[in-house]
Formats: structure tokens, C-alpha cells, sequence
């Protein structure tokens, strides 16, 4: 068991609001339930007394409570006057679930915290389920510092050795690496098929040929600027609408995540390229096993990942000419611009990362991030720092 510490801490930090459903999201077999189940303890540890907690596990009673009444009754017989914390995981499974769900709320004063995996509890349709005020935490795979925690250093495996694993592998909870290759490649897979046949299938009539067209050649450009003109050619899809289709729904269960191009000097997004991250490189070497791996695209893809969990907006940036690989927004604070490289192997390459960030002038944050460990002679306002100690300090 991974401690999720940080988003602990998220849903923590709204329990003084009890008019505020919390909503957990996130793609499917992410940890979602396990941190539900790590926040009912963390309530305990804090001095909630656990006869305040009422804690409903919907897979685990999917054939027991299978309507929105029989929810009802569940929690009405468990509620105590004095207010207390109703924790419902995989809510989804009960129809009517946002009807029980508000009128808990309204009827009880109950601080509701609730999960949900398929296509009704996507983060763009809350507001048309839920009555009144909620609040979203997006979990994500674990993060590389999550992954020391499940598989620490030891003496075959330093800090480099385990960030190879964690980029081929990626950091979804399911899988382990102490078992066969196969066997997680196979659980991974399985993962994806979940995902089409739960949550896309139902909304659109997709062809299943098609949708796996798209996808390997999504991942295959992983870190190439794209578009839908682009996918539609090499997935072979004779409709550019169709790809929209897919593209949206794709990204509406968190498979990928779309980054806009950003024109830094007119200050605008640009909508009609993008790049397209997996959100999981696990995923990725999975579905195109057997193909050559592109470990710069990996790389890459770790960062995008790893900023979007620090709380960044990212888009792809753009200057003049000049490609800058991330432009990175927190709220409130100026722009900061991220370059990846796999390797800087010589000055050639080192000086065509830099050259973006030279003619940028002062005043932003330059990180240049690298697998590397060797020391370059870089501009005093940048940061040349090693992917691994990037990760592991979140500074």
C-alpha cells in the first residue's frame, strides 16, 4: 500500500465545506479506491469516531444495494444526528446515484466524498448530475516518488535503474513488477479494453478497428505536434468528425491528455495542432508492443505527466520559429518553460535545446531536463537539472 499523501491532503483540505461534493476522478484502475479507502482511515487517525464514517464499497455491494431507494435506505439507517462523513466508491453503479447523493446532502448536513470509473461520472458532465456545488480531485497514476515507495532502491536497483522501470512501465497500482512481463502487459491491456467497452462504447458507435488505428498512431507520435487532419490519414479513417469523436471521447476518460499549442509571442492558444500524452507510458510500451520503443517520447511524456500532477496547465510552447517543449502555467505566477532531452550527447545538441531559450530574453523560468548526469556549460538563467533529482524535488 502506497500512501497517496497528496491527495490526502487535497481531500482533506475541504472537509470543513460539507456543502461541497467531492468528487473523485480519474482514469480507471488509477488508485481511486484505495485512496477512498486511505481518507476513511486518515478520518479515524484525525479523531473521527468510525461510527461517523459511513463507508459504502458499490463494487463490493453491487448485488446487494442495486437501487437508487435501496442506496437511500442504506445511509438513512446508518446516519447519525450529529452530521457525519459518507464515503461512496464506484457510485456510478447505482442509477440515481446524484438524486441520493444531493438529497443526502441537503436532507443530513453529511460531508460527501464520492468515486466513479465509467462514462457518467466524467469530469464534464458533474454538473448536469449533481444539484448544487461540487468539487473535483483528479488522481493520476503514481508519481515517480509514489513508485520509490512501492519498489525502493536496493543494491541491484539505484534511482537510475528504477526511473527506466517507472518510464517503461508507467505507475498504474494494478500492475507489479515482481511478476511476469506478460502477465502485466496482459493486466494493462486489459485496462485499455475496460476503458473502450465501459466507457466510450456506450456514449458512440465506434468501429473497434478504427478506435485502435487512432490510438496506436496517438501514441505512436507521442511528443509530435498533430492534428486531426493528421490522425485521420494515418489511422486510415476517411472523416476528419469521426477522428473529433474518438479524440474527445479518448481524452474524456483520461487515456490522453490534450496539449495546445501556445503562441508565446502573441500570447494565444492555437488550436489546431496539439500534442497528445498517454496517461500512462505503461499504457504506451503495452499497446505497442512489439514495436520499437522511442524512449525520448517517454521521457517526455513523464514530465508533461509529472507537471499536470503538480497543479501546472501545460501547453506546448511556441516562439517565433522555435519549438520550447512545455509552457507551464500556476495560477497566479508567470510562465515557465520546460525543454526534455533524452541524452545531450554533444554541444550540437545541447546548443538546439538552448537555442529557443536564448532568444527569450530574461525574466522566465528555463528548465532544460535530461537523463543525463553530466555537467553542461548552460546560460546562467537556466536550469540544467537530471531528470530523476527533477522528479524527486518538487521545487
Amino acid at each position: 500500500m502506497v500512501p497517496r499523501t497528496e491527495y490526502i491532503r487535497q481531500l482533506d483540505s475541504f472537509r470543513k465545506d460539507a456543502e461541497l461534493i467531492k468528487v473523485i476522478t480519474g482514469v480507471r484502475r488509477c488508485g481511486k479506491s484505495e485512496l477512498m479507502r486511505q481518507f476513511r482511515q486518515h478520518l479515524m487517525d484525525d479523531g473521527v469516531p468510525e461510527g461517523d464514517i459511513i463507508y459504502v464499497d458499490l463494487e463490493r455491494k453491487r448485488y446487494v444495494i442495486d437501487s437508487e431507494r435501496m442506496l437511500y435506505e442504506t445511509i438513512r439507517n446508518s446516519i447519525r444526528p450529529d452530521g457525519c462523513y459518507i464515503l461512496l466508491d464506484e457510485v456510478q453503479l447505482v442509477k440515481g446515484w446524484e438524486r441520493v447523493v444531493t438529497t443526502a446532502r441537503n436532507e443530513f448536513g453529511a460531508n460527501i466524498y464520492i468515486t466513479g470509473s465509467n462514462s457518467r461520472m466524467l469530469s464534464n458532465e458533474l454538473g448536469t448530475h449533481i444539484t448544487g456545488r461540487f468539487v473535483q480531485i483528479h488522481v493520476m497514476p503514481f508519481s515517480f516518488h509514489e513508485f520509490l515507495q512501492r519498489y525502493p532502491i536496493d543494491p541491484d536497483n539505484g534511482h537510475t535503474q528504477r526511473f527506466v522501470q517507472y518510464m517503461h512501465w508507467g505507475g498504474m497500482p494494478i500492475i507489479d513488477l515482481d511478476d511476469d512481463n506478460t502477465k502485466n502487459r496482459a493486466i494493462l491491456g486489459g485496462v485499455y479494453d475496460s476503458i473502450i467497452n465501459h466507457d466510450i462504447r456506450p456514449r458512440v458507435d465506434l468501429d473497434q478497428s478504427i478506435l485502435e488505428n487512432v490510438t496506436s498512431f496517438m501514441l505512436s507520435n507521442t511528443g509530435n505536434l498533430t492534428s486531426a487532419g493528421r490522425i485521420t490519414e494515418g489511422a486510415l479513417i476517411g472523416d476528419p468528425r469521426t477522428t473529433d469523436r474518438y479524440l474527445y471521447e479518448l481524452c474524456r476518460c483520461f487515456i490522453f491528455y490534450r496539449s495546445e499549442r501556445y503562441d508565446i509571442i502573441g500570447a494565444k492558444h492555437m488550436h489546431s495542432n496539439a500534442k497528445y500524452y498517454p496517461v500512462d507510458t505503461g499504457m504506451m510500451n503495452t499497446i505497442l508492443y512489439g514495436h520499437e520503443l522511442n524512449e525520448a517520447a517517454m521521457l517526455e511524456c513523464v514530465v508533461f505527466l509529472e507537471l499536470v500532477r503538480r497543479g501546472y496547465r501545460v501547453s506546448v510552447g511556441s516562439y517565433r520559429s522555435r519549438e520550447i517543449d512545455f509552457t507551464a502555467w500556476m495560477e497566479e505566477c508567470p510562465p515557465e518553460f520546460y525543454q526534455v532531452a533524452l541524452r545531450l550527447d554533444d554541444q550540437r545538441t545541447l546548443d538546439r535545446e538552448l537555442d529557443s531559450f536564448r532568444k527569450m530574453g530574461t525574466g522566465y523560468r528555463k528548465v532544460l531536463i535530461t537523463l543525463d548526469r553530466d555537467q553542461y556549460d548552460v546560460p546562467d538563467d537556466v536550469e540544467l537539472v537530471n531528470v530523476v533529482d527533477w522528479l524527486l524535488d518538487p521545487v
